[in-house]
């Protein structure tokens, strides 16, 4: 406490506030993407009638032909992280909120290291996406930014909408190709980037993989970047996997799983002044 009078006193920020103030930022912003009327008009058979029939076929699994497009939404989830191969997992709970036009994602997690607690802000916004990672909330573990870190984090907004918004995926801003019955490449372009991802899919539909080549960004980064996917269910308006998990691939070593992640719950289209602060974050 002591620690945190102080560094208030020198205008530090703890990250549940800074991603409460990027969260009232960010939706000011958004107001005008937000419907004028509940009487939108819904996804058709028209909107993704341009996909690779793989991806059509997984909008139609996922619930998303006869609903409304998604223009926000927030996940909680429960994560097991670890910091290299071998070391011991980390409990993790986390809160999201994403934006889907001019694209936007705040990600505020809690655990513990070695018994210490940190908390974790990843944020995408117009501005550039930054890291920060902190012990006891106040000493920095990792904090940076920059355009590398922007490009590799537009990778994960792309991953996010395959995963738990494929609504979404009907854009403009996704340029597709089809590799074959259960594979599509895709490009997605937001500001000056474009990232890549391949999508395979299982013989019912279901996505099963996200593989990217360019989210590498730290030293500890591989060359390739995957996420297999499993246990799909019902989330209200969407049927989407509920287990996850990250994997760095190596050229001279076998993958690390670093992250497994179960998605608990995923509201769609919250009301600006109905999402959640970061005190309806979980304590690990």
């Amino acid at each position: 406490m002591e620690c945190t009078v102080l560094l208030a006193h020198f205008g530090w920020q703890s990250l549940a506030t800074r991603y409460d103030a990027l969260l009232e930022a960010e939706s000011a912003r958004q107001v005008h993407h937000m419907p004028a009327s509940s009487r939108e008009p819904c996804v058709s058979e028209s909107d993704i009638r341009h996909l690779p029939p793989p991806v059509a076929h997984y909008l139609h699994n996922a619930g998303v032909v006869g609903r409304p497009p998604v223009h926000n939404f927030v996940v909680e989830m429960t994560a097991s992280l670890n910091r290299a191969p071998g070391q011991s997992w980390m409990r993790t709970p986390i809160l999201q909120t994403s934006f889907v036009h001019d694209p936007a994602r705040l990600f505020l997690m809690r655990t513990h290291i070695k018994g210490l607690p940190v908390v974790g802000l990843h944020a995408y916004t117009h501005e550039g996406a930054s890291m920060q990672i902190r012990l006891f909330d106040c000493w920095p573990i990792v904090n940076t930014s920059g355009p590398a870190l922007t490009r590799a984090e537009t990778v994960t907004v792309l991953n996010d909408f395959c995963i738990m918004a494929p609504a979404v995926l009907i854009g403009p801003e996704f340029s597709w190709q089809t590799v074959n019955d259960n594979e599509a490449r895709v490009a997605f372009t937001n500001g000056a980037h474009t990232v890549h991802a391949t999508l395979s899919f299982d013989i019912n539909g279901d996505l099963m993989d996200f593989v990217s080549d360019d989210r590498h960004v730290l030293e500890t980064d591989g060359y390739r970047w995957s996420t297999p996917l499993g246990l799909y269910r019902d989330f209200g308006m969407a049927r989407l996997a509920s287990e996850g998990y990250a994997l760095w691939h190596y050229q001279d070593r076998a993958p690390w799983c670093y992250g497994r992640f179960t998605i608990e719950r995923v509201r769609y289209n919250v009301a600006l002044d109905a999402l959640p602060r970061a005190s309806a974050l979980r304590r690990p």
